[in-house]
């Protein structure tokens, strides 16, 4: 996401075209862009925030500063900045950069986020807006546009055009220059999320991350398509996620969302039933089912991390709810016809039923994550992201 503030674009434009003996135009412009926002926003100070954002970010600058990720819009040309990350106390879920390596994140973001994969994500996302100078590329082709909308108006007035024409003219003008300057931001946009995966490929931060966060923001955005038009900054969450997966693939980057996002991930957890600890494998707030020392000895709570792990392996693999069965022949749910869990006496016991009954609320329990699964995946293309 990239917020690019009024103030800033006109530091840009005022300092990024000279680089200085001292330091390059982009970073002098930057500093007097972090004046502008630290006058309007404050900046959050939490030790422990600060420091897991410095963690996380410091590795992908580093990655920044010395790999060349080809640009499809800016310059990858590298200039070793040095990055700062900050926190603004601001509800929305945000990000942004200043040209020379000023990160800042809103403390909604971080609230949003359900990792450090998918925080490391954001951070990756909003460097390379920085490493690929694109606000110093928008601000060239915003320049440009300025110009040709002078030579219009100018031609305008020559002709002695009565005013309300040139009003009308102007007022064309600038829908057409906001029109192309969106698609200039979207341009930037998709090149940050390309780079951003090779970035974080190179760390010890999942990629996937970045797929599982646009496709939860989009779900959760009042913002759509049908009524941003030609206003709208950012490409959409279906694009985004199109760019990004393509992305991965051409990496060959496994698409494990459970690896990075608690979303529909099966988990294990120990609670207290009647006095006793009892472990259960859950799915959001659903029980799939409760869990017993096996027959061959193996502890409850470790064959319970066995069957989340084949669970949350069969979502990744985004098997459809209707290729969850139960079998036929006794208490076990399967997948494609391969045995994902079996019920037995001891586990049946622990909910006071019976084994066919327990592995018939389990497999309902997974055929409602499959399919959630589903409608959030066909859902996701249709929100905007944040501006």
């Amino acid at each position: 996401m990239i917020a690019f503030l009024l103030s800033a674009l006109m530091a840009v434009g005022a300092a990024a075209g000279s680089d200085s003996e001292k330091e390059p135009g982009e970073v002098k412009s930057g500093r007097e862009g972090v004046a502008e926002v630290e006058k309007q926003y404050k900046v959050l100070k939490d030790p422990a925030l600060q420091e897991r954002l410095d963690r996380i970010g410091k590795p992908i600058a580093e990655v920044a500063n010395t790999v060349v990720v080809p640009a499809s819009y800016g310059d990858s040309k590298i200039i070793k900045f040095e990055y700062t990350f900050k926190i603004l106390d601001e509800k929305d879920i945000n990000a942004f950069a200043l040209p020379g390596g000023f990160i800042y994140v809103n403390k909604g973001l971080l609230d949003f986020v359900e990792s450090d994969h998918e925080l490391a994500s954001v951070l990756a996302h909003e460097v390379v807006h920085a490493a690929h100078h694109h606000m110093v590329a928008l601000v060239k082709q915003q320049t440009k546009l300025n110009n040709k909308m002078a030579l219009v108006l100018l031609a305008a007035l020559l002709g002695k055009m009565p005013s309300a024409d040139v009003g009308n003219i102007m007022f064309g003008a600038t829908l057409v220059q906001i029109a192309k300057m969106s698609s200039y931001g979207q341009e930037a946009e998709a090149d940050a999320d390309r780079a951003a995966v090779v970035y974080l490929s190179k760390t010890e931060y999942n990629p996937v991350g970045l797929l599982t966060f646009i496709e939860r923001l989009s779900r959760t955005t009042e913002i759509y398509e049908e009524k941003a038009g030609i206003w709208q900054t950012h490409p959409f969450g279906g694009d985004r996620r199109a760019t990004i997966l393509a992305k991965l693939k051409e990496l060959k980057i496994p698409i494990a969302r459970r690896q990075v996002s608690n979303t529909l991930k099966a988990m294990v957890a120990t609670k207290s039933v009647d006095g006793r600890d009892v472990v259960e494998i859950t799915i959001g707030e659903k029980v799939v089912m409760r869990v017993a020392d096996g027959a061959d000895g193996e502890p409850a709570a470790k064959r319970a991390e066995r069957l989340a792990r084949d669970l949350n392996n069969m979502l990744d693999s985004e098997a459809q709810y209707r290729e969850i069965k139960l079998d036929g022949s006794e208490p076990m749910v399967t997948v494609r016809g391969v045995p994902l869990l079996r019920v037995s006496e001891s586990d049946a016991q622990l909910s006071q039923s019976t084994p066919a009954e327990v592995a018939k609320r389990a497999a309902e329990t997974i055929r409602a994550a499959a399919w959630k699964q589903m409608v959030d995946m066909l859902m996701a293309p249709m929100g905007s992201n944040l501006k």
